[in-house]
């Protein structure tokens, strides 16, 4: 889920020219390493709140009585929030800087986490979507700032950061199934309350030696952004970034609440589908670089999404835990190289002016991941069987394989 957030922000496909000038200061150097360690700590946090509605979702569902369309819209709610605060990085950054724009989205969370769990349902969804949007301003920005800190290699060090995300998202039905029986949902909400003010406290109060300076986004014409869309497939690209992240989302939100409806289900407080899910969809990024060494990256596309279709089949079909945790870990494995691949056939597609048409493309991905869970839950709701909710990125992955046919851009192969 962070990598869309990276590529919103930078050109996907072409190397990366630092936004804002990286200082050659030594003050700078001496405070880079306490800058990965508060990075990689608060992207590990925000792992865990990623993940954490679709882990209590059952908790909500059962103490509000909510439909499944109801629950579905709390999911989407947390993605139309950080569709909200990633577009207004881009305006944020340059004007205030990493630091204060990192506080500004930890405070967001922490605001968020005071209300989470009190009055009526809807309550929830209003602090669902206040922490929805931190997540839209920390994501780019601290995958934007590890852009900007010395590395050896920056791909590298952002990938390995991305890994702190997954290793939050990874462990947080973990942390909830410790937790929900001793605290409940109100004291993991105060928990995360206070360590999103500890870490927004930390980065309101690091000063950089490297300057902020900003940036003059020029204004594009109308008519120059019709002359670009018009000359490539943009429409399939639309559909492939619009379907993927409500996918991704949708599978990775709703598997939880699915195991709680297995036999047996009710009676667990560990869910462990999600961990299934993020666990190979880390695994699954992991190794597609060595696969693309030796395979077209639609060859890789479509076998990943055969691969995520078969997965959704197995959940739907799944009558006990076992199955579904296959089911959710061949939906991870398949999703785990598609977006980087996308990503890429959008540079390849726009070249240099993929840097600015990239906003189109990444606005749907993020309508896909409010809009696509939102309608898994209505589906649900309507048959009285979650499991049918599946059908619909059954469905994504199919017309993404024949997308992904006609977007791929086969002049730059």
């Amino acid at each position: 889920m962070t990598d869309r957030q990276l590529a919103s922000v930078s050109p996907p496909a072409e190397k990366q020219v630092p936004a804002f000038p990286v200082s050659t200061d030594s003050a700078f150097a001496e405070h880079a390493r306490s800058e990965w360690i508060l990075l990689h700590l608060g992207f590990v946090v925000v792992g865990i709140i990623t993940t954490l509605v679709g882990n209590v979702l059952p908790v909500f569902i059962r103490q509000w009585s909510l439909s499944d369309s109801q629950a579905g819209f709390l999911i989407a709610a947390q993605f139309t929030g950080s569709s909200l605060g990633t577009l207004l990085t881009s305006v944020l950054l340059p004007r205030f800087g990493f630091a204060r724009v990192l506080c500004a989205g930890f405070l967001s969370f922490a605001t968020g986490f005071v209300f989470l769990g009190l009055g009526p349902w809807y309550v929830a969804a209003a602090a669902v979507f206040i922490y929805g949007f931190g997540y839209g301003l920390v994501n780019p920005a601290t995958n934007l700032r590890g852009t900007q800190l010395p590395s050896r290699n920056v791909a590298s060090a952002v990938s390995f950061l991305n890994l702190s995300w997954t290793i939050g998202a990874v462990s947080c039905p973990f942390v909830v199934a410790q937790l929900l029986p001793r605290i409940g949902v109100r004291g993991i909400a105060i928990a995360l309350t206070s360590i999103s003010a500890v870490i927004a406290a930390l980065h309101f109060s690091r000063h950089s030696s490297s300057p902020e300076l900003t940036s003059e986004r020029p204004t594009r014409p109308v008519s120059e952004w019709v002359q670009h869309l018009a000359q490539a497939p943009s429409v399939s690209l639309l559909l492939i970034f619009f379907l993927y992240v409500g996918t991704e989302v949708g599978i990775g939100n709703w598997v939880a609440t699915q195991e709680k409806r297995l036999p047996g289900g009710a009676l667990t407080v560990l869910l462990l589908a999600p961990s299934f899910f993020y666990g190979f969809l880390l695994f699954g990024r992991a190794v597609s670089p060595l696969l693309l060494r030796r395979i077209s990256t639609v060859s890789i596309s479509l076998s990943g999404l055969v691969s995520a279709g078969l997965g959704a089949v197995i959940i739907i079909l799944a009558r006990d835990p076992h199955w579904l945790y296959a089911g959710a870990a061949f939906a991870g494995m398949g999703c785990a190289p598609q977006y980087p691949i996308f990503v890429t056939w959008l540079a390849q597609t726009f070249g240099k002016n993929s840097t600015w048409l990239s906003a189109l493309f990444f606005g749907a991905a993020g309508a896909g991941g409010a809009v696509l869970p939102w309608f898994m839950g209505i589906v649900g709701a309507q048959t009285g069987a979650l499991r049918l909710g599946f059908v619909l990125p059954l469905a994504a992955c199919v017309v993404m394989a024949f997308a992904a046919v006609r977007s791929h851009p086969r002049a730059h192969a």
